[in-house]
């Protein structure tokens, strides 16, 4: 499986071998989901879940090598429970992990020079044809890893405890001296987890 290939053309072409990475990563992730269960509290809820949920999203992130790659497993698991929750009121909606997981995306793999390019996105009328330059081979920085699975336990602990409480869980479970330290072990935790899982040699264009 680690032989490829997983993408086929400009991004977000996966191949149907990536796809099925993505969806079976997305299983994992309901799998882990289950296990666990819903937070129902900050502490210790909280981190089992940042961690266990970004788990199957660095292993899809791994092998893919394709920006997005933990946001597209994060919405293959979300859309089914969401719908299924939807239809049955017994089953109670998943965890907001799409706003976490697309901000590990962006810093996982945004770079100053995406950000230069945007100025080119509308066409003007002065505008001359230039040849494409060549697509950079994109590094997994250890450093950058460990930033983007911090930033995902800090916007896992922004997002997730007002929507608990919205949903009918016990305030009290989610009091602020819990929710500060929860929201420090989950976002720790889950930067040494990612840091750990995508150092190494892996490429992506």
């Amino acid at each position: 499986m680690l032989d490829g290939p997983f993408r086929v053309g400009p991004w977000p072409g996966l191949s149907p071998r990536g796809g099925a990475v993505l969806m079976g990563c997305a299983l994992l992730l309901g799998i882990a989901s289950a296990a666990t269960g819903d937070p129902r509290g900050a502490m210790p809820d909280l981190p089992v879940v940042g961690i266990t949920s970004l788990l199957p999203m660095l292993l899809a992130t791994r092998i893919v090598n394709a920006p997005g790659a933990a946001s597209g497993v994060c919405g293959a698991y979300l859309l089914p429970r969401t719908l299924v929750s939807l239809v049955d009121p017994a089953v109670e909606p998943p965890p907001l992990l799409l706003v976490p997981s697309v901000a590990f995306d962006l810093v996982l793999w945004l770079r100053a020079a995406d950000l230069a390019r945007l100025a080119s996105v509308w066409p003007r009328r002065d505008a001359i044809w230039r040849k494409r330059p060549p697509r950079a081979v994109r590094s997994l920085e250890w450093w950058r890893a460990m930033c983007a699975g911090g930033v995902f336990g800090l916007f896992l602990t922004l997002v997730e405890p007002p929507f608990a409480v919205l949903l009918g869980a016990d305030p009290s479970g989610w009091a602020g001296p819990e929710i500060a330290a929860a929201g420090g072990l989950t976002a720790l935790g889950c930067a040494i987890v990612a840091a750990v899982g995508l150092s190494g040699r892996g490429r992506a264009w």
